[in-house]
């Protein structure tokens, strides 16, 4: 008898451990962002929403980035928590983006869009040396 109430509070326990960790997931409804042609019929764009705790804000962040082909999505990636910024890269075969959470880290992936092998990462966060990656270069200038 003791067992089993133990095992229903346990079980009690993470179920409200669980909702508390959904704080920072995105409000039910997301929205696009605009989208951003590149070559060989390649389009990206993110999917927005608004963070539980701060829906009062009005602020969306960017979630996930879709890319597709043509009209076709042929990939969704996550951000880690959110995907600040990207970029199509050499003239279409690759992609670079940069993801991270709200404060205090940001990294920068290039993965190859044959495959969506990772090709390289970079911390776009803490200072870096000197000569950055061109990749890292044109994702941070980009908007």
């Amino acid at each position: 008898m003791k067992f089993r109430f133990l095992l229903i509070l346990m079980v009690a326990c993470l179920a409200s451990f669980a909702r508390a960790q959904n704080t920072a997931t995105p409000a039910q409804k997301q929205d696009e962002s605009a989208h951003v042609h590149g070559p060989d019929g390649l389009e990206g764009w993110t999917l927005n929403g608004s963070i539980n705790d701060r829906a009062h804000d009005g602020e969306v962040y960017p979630f996930t980035l879709v890319i597709a082909r043509h009209g076709k999505i042929i990939h969704r990636i996550p951000g880690d928590a959110f995907i600040w910024k990207w970029v199509f890269w050499d003239g279409g075969k690759d992609l670079a983006y940069m993801s991270g959470p709200l404060h205090f880290s940001a990294t920068c992936h290039l993965i190859r869009i044959s495959d969506w092998h990772q090709i390289a990462d970079y911390d776009c966060y803490h200072d870096t040396p000197s000569p950055q990656p061109d990749w890292v270069l044109a994702l941070e200038s980009a908007q």
